[in-house]
């Protein structure tokens, strides 16, 4: 048994090397992380050390020069199962080949020159002395006998070198550490199909929040649509995966329907974010509102929302029962925008579904349902809330807390996974300017702070 290293930029190139130098039946005894220099400029590669067989790796090296040239450098690329199956099947044909040829040759010899032959036991391998006396037998059965002694004393031999070749290799095992099984995967985002330039940003991607499947998506169209020389550049792929994010987020252009539903768990700032649009329409945009609170389970929820209205100088009406809409609904003709705050749920059970659904106002047309989330919650949450509100049809999704959460990629993900566009962003606790309708530019600039990266450079400059 052989020990021999390979150096590579990938696991995957040094698999491929180890593959087509050593032969399929090389075995992996110890693969590590190599960096060669100092500091975020050291080059980093994989070196990878690995055992063989003399006997097998000539086998390979016999096939591959029975081959025609086109098919040499095919056959380095199969997988090791047929790369094996390939070479079992070549020198199974040759030995049954060779040994035809040598009956035919034996059965055809002169059998009138010699009657006898001597036979010298010293000549024959150890493990093949005769049982019988071959120097008395006839020439012809002595041939045959002969040769059937030998092959069975080199299959016996052949044994023997196959177990001590396991026993020098058990000895190896034990001098090196398996290999991870994470590091076998090769470079970040390797699994997902990312190609290893692009790798440094698919972690950056992943730090900044994005979820691996989501990240490789965006990386594998780069590879597919951009030139190979160009992945090299690091302003074209961070350009290229700015401008493919703003064109994938989907936001609500308009969005002035009359009534205003705002549903959403608890903690989530629906009542804040509904106060803050109000403020908007009657402030910014001239809007004449109107503010509704169904929130019959929270104690002492209708009178914040009326403190709100007597603020902002806008009518407030508390239902209690669906029947309060049918004494309701003729009024609000009058406003222009209806604002309906509903009871924090995070639906457990058919119970709360059951419950918003019969507090719903009996209109139609001109109405949107607002899903109200924070930006803090983790994207498992995120996923749940969307999976149980779309019960209600949700129309859009509005994020909270931006000021708070540390990181804005669970926003991207939200809106890939649902495909529900984006309405607003609560930015503060002021009201009304810490409220702003959703635009892609501005989830292009959370999740890759390009704002921040500029405001830092202009302090250090």
């Amino acid at each position: 048994m052989n020990i021999k290293k390979f150096e590579a930029r990938s696991i995957k190139e040094a698999l491929e090397m180890v593959k087509t130098q050593l032969g399929p039946d090389a075995v992996i005894l110890s693969a590590k992380e190599v960096t060669k220099g100092f500091g975020l400029g050291g080059v980093k590669s994989v070196e990878i050390t690995a055992a063989y067989s003399e006997n097998v790796l000539k086998q390979k090296q016999y096939v591959q020069s029975k081959m025609p040239d086109h098919l040499k450098s095919q056959f380095d690329q199969v997988a090791a199962k047929l790369q094996k199956e390939v070479i079992k099947k070549t020198i199974e044909t040759k030995i049954a080949q060779t040994q035809q040829a040598q009956k035919t040759q034996t059965f055809n010899a002169p059998v009138t020159q010699k009657k006898y032959i001597e036979i010298d036991e010293e000549t024959l391998p150890v493990t093949a002395a005769p049982a019988v006396d071959m120097r008395r037998m006839p020439y012809q059965q002595n041939r045959v006998q002969m040769t059937e002694q030998v092959q069975k004393a080199w299959s016996n031999m052949e044994v023997d070198q196959l177990k001590n070749e396991i026993s020098e290799l058990k000895k190896l095992m034990t001098q090196f550490k398996p290999v991870p099984q994470s590091f076998v995967q090769g470079h970040p985002g390797s699994e997902l199909g990312v190609h290893y330039q692009l790798s440094p940003y698919y972690s950056e991607l992943i730090d900044k929040g994005l979820i691996p499947e989501v990240a490789s998506d965006i990386l594998v169209q780069a590879q597919n649509q951009l030139e190979s020389n160009k992945l090299k550049e690091s302003s074209v792929i961070q350009t290229w995966i700015g401008k493919y994010i703003l064109n994938s987020v989907p936001v609500v252009s308009g969005g002035f329907e009359q009534f205003h539903l705002f549903m959403g768990p608890s903690g989530s700032g629906k009542t804040t974010s509904m106060v803050k649009l109000a403020s908007q329409l009657l402030i910014q945009h001239k809007r004449r509102v109107a503010l509704i609170s169904t929130d019959t389970i929270k104690v002492g929820a209708d009178q914040q929302m009326k403190i709100f209205s007597e603020i902002l100088n806008l009518p407030f009406i508390s239902i209690r029962n669906p029947q309060d809409w049918n004494k309701v609904i003729p009024y609000l003709s009058q406003v222009d925008h209806v604002l309906v705050d509903f009871a924090s749920f995070s639906l457990r059970n058919k119970e709360e579904i059951h419950y918003l659904q019969k507090m719903m106002p009996p209109v139609y047309d001109s109405l949107r349902t607002h899903l109200v989330l924070s930006a803090k919650s983790k994207d498992a949450e995120l996923s749940e809330m969307a999976r149980k509100y779309e019960q209600l049809h949700v129309d859009d999704v509005i994020f909270t807390a931006l000021d708070e959460a540390m990181q804005f990629g669970s926003i991207y993900n939200f809106v890939r996974q649902t495909n529900k566009p984006l309405f607003g962003f609560g930015i503060g606790a002021k009201v009304p300017e810490d409220f702003e309708r959703a635009t892609a530019e501005r989830v292009v600039d959370l999740i890759l702070r390009i704002t921040q990266s500029q405001q830092a450079q202009e302090v250090l400059v």
